[in-house]
């Protein structure tokens, strides 16, 4: 009787089945996170941008803007932000913007911006000027949704009693060594909706922002 030979893999050709599978798998992994990013940062902006028609309708009717503290000047001095109830400082209620009947949306703490701290959302107002932001919710900088050079304090839980506007800030704006520092800029790492004009804050970024 005779035995018919078959032909195995050899260990090159296994070794060239393993190394495409590999490759292959990272594309996808790459391109599903590059997805999730892209979906995330469009919820973020979609959130923010109905809270800001929220707070607009509510001049409309009230006559200002939802205030968190009636004196504020250019750099905000005082505790006075309001942080969504999934943050991990500040306030931390679902009102995030005082005086609304509707629910808010509330942030997902998936974000981690500069130092790795998740990011929320936070309101300020003295009624007649307004930040709402997505703070240090973006893992990767960014230049073009909703960028704007003003917003809070760092989102070390150090500053937990210490959320309050900066405009355009050196240590939160990536200029602290003095040396630009994409990585330690608060304001590209964050989504910011405002009404604050040139006159209340120079959003002039340094050189290479």
């Amino acid at each position: 009787m005779q035995y018919k030979k078959t032909r195995g893999f050899t260990v090159v050709e296994l070794l060239i089945v393993v190394t495409t599978i590999a490759i292959l798998a990272g594309i996808v992994i790459v391109a599903y996170n590059g997805v999730q990013t892209k979906a995330r940062m469009a919820k973020i902006e979609a959130d923010l941008k109905n809270v800001q028609k929220l707070v607009e309708t509510y001049k409309t009717f009230n006559g200002t803007y939802p205030i968190t503290n009636a004196s504020l000047n250019p750099d905000w001095g005082t505790s006075t932000g309001r942080t969504d109830a999934n943050c991990s400082v500040g306030t931390k209620t679902a009102d995030w913007v005082p005086g609304l009947s509707t629910a808010l949306p509330q942030s997902d703490g998936k974000g981690k911006g500069v130092g790795a701290y998740p990011g929320c959302y936070i309101y300020v107002s003295d009624g007649t000027s307004y930040v709402i932001s997505a703070w240090n919710a973006l893992t990767d900088a960014q230049n073009s949704v909703m960028y704007r050079r003003l917003g809070f304090r760092e989102m070390d839980p150090s500053h937990v009693g210490s959320i309050f506007y900066i405009c355009n800030h050196t240590n939160i704006g990536g200029m602290a060594t003095g040396t630009y520092d994409i990585t330690s800029d608060y304001y590209k790492h964050s989504m910011t909706i405002s009404n604050i004009t040139s006159a209340l804050c120079s959003e002039t970024p340094p050189a290479g922002a």
